[in-house]
């Protein structure tokens, strides 16, 4: 080992023991190792060192490469792939596709899984697996809090799923674009990975753990949860919803239907003509012409627009729907001479504002029919208006407008994001144009549709992974530069000279797996997959195959909450015990780690 060697190890040393202990924050240690690797030649370089064999300079990144990860294509696209992602999101496509499926698990466990695995398995594989898991978090805890299953058990497979759906293309994970980086400034490969060239492979992933679950997986999901989940609580408005002639509501009782179930709206009255019913609301047969008033959060008024069974009513006017197209906007009232004592009628917020209110912020409904109801100032109402009317409602000093509402509306923008995501993927896979190029491309094309605005695009990325990957970029090349990769690959290689390839595989696996868990998907894979390829050089195996085996555990470690960042994301809704994810996920990394090893020695790449 020569001094070099013993100094690229030495800070390896150092960032794994903050990356495991996190005593600084990974993307602050992260960029220490980049400002360390910069700083090591130009403080301790010297002629004397030079003529006893020792030339940090040539061992180490100097400043342009030591920076270089800031710029590096992985860096460039993981970020890309954050504002695709959000612009998936806040188009609303998520949302809708688990709101059609949701209702079709019913009661059982087993529909459940299988949901899970497909939609955010998948999906996980065509925008960033965490993107996906963080959008679905809030939707699986409202399935479980409304079909009443233990929070626990539904997020424990959307993690897993979402990790071994990042597992389907190029583009599912950071690790897989970083590793592809790697590859690609390796002499000895010298390519970037095609989209779909290990897809195969995934698939095979992906079907065995949905396997595990159904099977194995199933019995070792927690059956309680740590500690009761609370929702994050959502702001709640009450709205009038009529029952038209055609509606399936009609001649049922709420009681008797799955309506509240599938909403999460709560109904408090129903008015019929002159009468009304508060107590008995849910046992009274419904009539066409009803007018149901309900509780209900933002989002769910935005989903009971889009529902055949009922007309959400604006004004609170028999004639007058909420329009699809329109964004929701909660708005404070500020100006008594407009609102106190006045009732929404009176006021007319189409007249004064081009604005139709749809809801009011109370839970007691004192008069009949929210059009009796009055106003007064420091209320809050939702209001659905066009773009163009908010631009001016912002102006105006009668009210104070709150979060805008955007995420869940319009099936046009649902499809041109993913119209947009569709074309990142396929120019990529089949044109010579790098993926870099083509989701830079795609982040334009989000921004110039209104998929995402200008100012909302940076609030979607984690910064934190950023850093992390510009950060321990340099220290990969701080491994090749100094032959600490070949010096450990010739180590390895002289244990594993006998060993079947099946057998070096797994080995790899599982050391890539326990340093996943020590450190981090991504820097696990800047030191481990420059090993691979020297470790194949030495036993006359192709790179590819071994740098799968690093990329492919790196991506599916499930052995605790530290490892990867969906698992520390349903960790911190506080539903887990640390040593749920041990129990649940050391069979399923066991499995993964023979089926994967198999099936990239014998099916290949």
């Amino acid at each position: 080992m020569t001094v070099e060697i013993a100094l690229v190890f030495l800070i390896i040393a150092c960032a794994l023991y903050l990356f495991a202990t996190q005593k600084l924050p990974i993307d602050i240690t992260a960029l220490g190792i980049m400002v360390t690797v910069m700083a090591v030649p130009l403080i301790f370089h010297s002629q004397w060192l030079v003529e006893r064999g020792v030339n940090l300079k040539a061992a180490f990144p100097d400043i342009s490469e030591g920076l270089s990860g800031l710029a590096n294509p992985a860096t460039v696209t993981v970020l890309c792939m954050f504002i695709l992602s959000g612009g998936i999101q806040r188009s609303g496509m998520i949302h809708l596709l688990a709101k059609k499926l949701i209702p079709l698990v019913g009661k059982s466990e087993i529909r459940e899984l299988i949901i899970i695995g497909a939609l955010i398995g998948l999906i996980s594989g065509f925008i960033n697996n965490t993107a996906a898991v963080a959008i679905a978090i809030p939707l699986m805890l409202d399935m479980s809090r409304r079909r009443n299953f233990t929070a626990s058990r539904v997020l424990i497979p959307l993690s897993f799923f979402g990790m071994m759906g990042g597992t389907l293309t190029l583009i599912g994970t950071s690790t897989n674009i970083l590793t592809s980086s790697i590859l690609e400034d390796s002499a000895d490969f010298g390519r970037s990975l095609g989209m779909f060239e290990f897809t195969h492979i995934g698939l095979i992933i992906l079907a065995v753990g949905l396997l595990y679950f159904l099977t194995i997986g199933r019995l070792l999901l927690p059956r309680r949860d740590a500690r009761p989940v609370a929702n994050e609580k959502e702001e709640e408005f009450v709205v009038e919803l009529a029952i038209g002639r055609n509606s399936e509501l009609v001649g049922q009782r709420i009681e008797d239907t799955d309506f509240e179930e599938d909403t999460g709206a709560d109904v408090l009255k129903l008015n019929r003509g002159r009468k009304s019913w508060t107590d008995e609301a849910k046992a009274t047969e419904l009539k066409a012409g009803d007018i149901l008033i309900v509780h209900a959060t933002v989002r769910q008024i935005m989903d009971l627009v889009t529902d055949d069974r009922v007309e959400v009513l604006s004004d609170f006017d028999r004639t007058q729907a909420a329009r699809m197209d329109s964004q929701v906007v909660p708005i404070l009232l500020r100006n008594r001479r407009v609102f106190d004592g006045r009732t929404a009628p009176e006021v007319d917020f189409w007249k004064q504002y081009e604005a139709r209110l749809i809801g009011l912020d109370t839970r007691k409904v004192r008069a009949r029919r929210l059009a009796d109801e009055e106003l007064h100032v420091g209320e809050v109402v939702l209001v659905a208006l066009s773009k163009e009317a908010l631009t001016r409602l912002h102006r105006s000093f009668d009210v104070v407008v709150l979060d805008e509402y955007r995420d869940y509306f319009g099936s046009g923008r649902m499809l041109t994001a993913a119209g947009i995501v569709v074309a990142v993927v396929m120019l990529a896979a089949l044109t010579p144009l790098p993926i870099v190029l083509t989701a830079l491309g795609g982040v334009i094309a989000m921004v110039v549709t209104g998929c995402i605005a200008s100012r909302d695009m940076y609030e979607d990325v984690s910064w934190d992974v950023i850093f992390l990957l510009a950060g321990v970029i340099p220290l990969g090349i701080a491994m090749t530069k100094s032959g600490a990769a070949d010096w450990v690959g010739s180590l390895i290689a002289m244990h594993a000279v006998g060993w079947h390839p099946v057998l070096t595989l797994m080995a790899l696996y599982a050391t890539t797996t326990v340093l996943t868990e020590m450190v981090s998907n991504n820097a696990s894979a800047v030191i481990l997959v420059p090993i691979a390829i020297s470790l194949s050089e030495k036993l006359a195996l192709e790179p590819l195959t071994l740098v799968l085996a690093v990329m492919f555990a790196a991506s599916t470690s499930f052995l605790s909450p530290i490892g990867y960042q969906t698992n520390t994301m349903i960790y911190g809704t506080g539903a887990l015990k640390f040593t749920d994810f041990a129990r649940v996920g050391a069979p399923l990394n066991l499995i993964l780690m023979v089926v994967t090893s198999c099936a990239l020695y014998w099916i290949g790449v």
